[in-house]
């Protein structure tokens, strides 16, 4: 009996892990291309009003519970006329939160490479652009990898928040086969089953820059 009601949720329930994805991978990109515009754009600089800015919007967004900040967008957007809508107010939401978050981890990478090599490419003729190009970011990226992609599961997990504004993810549509069919223990094992499926590729990829990292220490100890 209970295979053949999680049978008829299925389809449901596979809408709503391609939809968890979707929305899990556009809050990554965007957070991560913003966060990383920024902690580039501030590189070297000890004390300058876009500094202070930058620090001050991470600190701002890492200090408010994700939940209320997505309130924030979806009560907040009507009242003042702009309905952001479920879907909308969840981009715009958890993409200033992984901003705030993300922009640490580069900027992180960021102080492990000597700013010498910046003034290095100014010396040579390059515009800033091929600086970040060619220098700053090939040196960057390996060194935020690891906490990038840790953020990237904390973000997949971020997104059944979004079930506070019936968005249809994998939490909303498990609470609704739960009410529907009163089989808890089935729906929720589907539902853990689906989240470590969709975060296994992560904690995989995760792994293996782990171990490359290490692999590269020890090729540069000496004999």
């Amino acid at each position: 009996m209970d295979f053949e009601v999680a049978l008829a949720w299925l389809p449901r329930l596979a809408r709503a892990a391609a939809l968890t994805i979707g929305l899990a991978a556009a809050i990554f990109l965007i957070s991560g291309a913003v966060a990383m515009a920024a902690a580039l754009a501030g590189y070297g600089r000890k004390a300058s009003r876009s500094l202070y800015a930058f620090e001050s919007f991470s600190a701002f967004f890492r200090s408010i519970p994700e939940l209320v900040v997505l309130f924030l967008f979806y009560f907040g957007g009507a009242q003042v006329g702009i309905d952001f809508g479920p879907i909308g107010s969840t981009l715009i939401a958890f993409s200033l939160v992984g901003i705030a978050y993300d922009y640490q981890v580069f900027k992180g990478a960021l102080t492990a490479i000597p700013l010498g090599q910046m003034e290095a490419g100014r010396a040579l003729g390059l515009s800033t652009l091929q600086i970040y190009r060619a220098i700053l970011v090939p040196q960057m990226l390996p060194l935020a990898k690891r906490g990038w992609i840790t953020y990237a599961i904390a973000t997949v997990k971020r997104v059944s928040i979004a079930a506070a504004v019936s968005v249809s993810e994998i939490l909303y549509v498990t609470k609704q086969a739960i009410a529907a069919t009163n089989s808890p223990f089935v729906f929720l094992a589907l539902a853990v089953g689906l989240y470590i499926l969709i975060v296994s590729p992560l904690l995989i990829w995760n792994e293996l820059s782990i171990g490359q990292g290490r692999g590269r220490s020890m090729r540069r100890r000496p004999g």
